[in-house]
């Protein structure tokens, strides 16, 4: 089967990995992409086909994998090229803009499967998984039968892997970034080592513990800008408040800069970041 992967991204390129280890013919198309991107590509095996349209005219099953704002503008691509073919969208996107992005891809007569992937990069057995839900579930959830990335299958709603991704991502990020705020709100307050021996008293190293959590947000963060957005759109199109994951969203937003800073990052480093704006 040919696989077509939009794009080859820290993410994405592992995922095709995982499709080509079934014997999949898996492309790319290399037009627009920089030299990082060509370089993930050729390292793993992925077939360059040049062009998006390409791309689509070769493919059977496109997946999309890409910043969430991104999301509609993929699809409205694919459609605009007649693709007939699957269309999974692996992105990090609420139930309402997968439901846009299905009306989009089925208006330009393909097929829509909602996925959403859980866990790092898929380089280690066990530790990566992508839910699939949608009537073609079951065929996609084939291409990685031989792979190291874990299909789960849900069930036929498109809507629903895309919920579950945000549901878990609103506790494992937003922890993150609330840990963020309360450093930086102590240190401006001055009672940051008052705070970090409750911690201490609390369990003993949970000072250490938090501040590596926050650590390891700050090569990530400036992708997870709009994935924190989505979540908040999710949570108030379910009734919920939702000015949370909008507020971690602005957290990651003042830390966005600190993506290329080799890690760790200093805690007082991002707290002054934090503290800056």
């Amino acid at each position: 089967m040919n696989i077509g992967l939009l794009n080859p991204g820290a993410m994405g390129v592992s995922v095709g990995a995982s499709a080509k280890a079934g014997g999949h013919r898996v492309l790319w198309a290399s037009e627009g992409r920089g030299a990082a991107t060509r370089a993930r590509a050729v390292e793993h095996g992925l077939e360059d086909v040049g062009t998006a349209g390409e791309l689509c005219a070769a493919s059977d099953i496109i997946l999309s994998v890409c910043p969430p704002a991104a999301a509609e503008d993929v699809a409205q691509a694919v459609a605009a090229t007649a693709f007939k073919g699957i269309f999974v969208d692996c992105n990090a996107i609420s139930p309402a803009r997968m439901e846009r992005v299905r009306q989009i891809v089925e208006a330009g007569g393909a097929l829509a499967v909602d996925a959403g992937i859980i866990g790092p990069p898929a380089w280690k057995a066990g530790v990566t998984t992508i839910h699939l839900s949608g009537p073609d579930r079951e065929l996609v959830a084939g291409c990685f039968e031989k792979g190291l990335l874990d299909a789960l299958i849900m069930t036929d709603k498109v809507g629903e892997a895309s919920a579950l991704k945000m549901c878990y991502a609103a506790f494992t990020k937003g922890q993150a970034a609330l840990l963020a705020a309360i450093l930086a709100t102590a240190d401006g307050l001055g009672v940051r080592d008052a705070l970090n021996a409750r911690w201490e008293a609390d369990a003993a190293g949970t000072t250490a513990a938090r501040e590596a959590i926050v650590q390891g947000v700050t090569g990530k963060a400036w992708r997870w800008v709009d994935e924190l957005e989505e979540i908040g759109r999710t949570f108030g199109g379910s009734g919920q408040p939702d000015g949370f994951h909008f507020a971690s969203a602005e957290i990651y937003r003042r830390l966005a800069d600190l993506k290329d800073a080799p890690p760790p990052v200093a805690i007082e480093e991002i707290v002054a970041k934090l503290k800056k704006n």
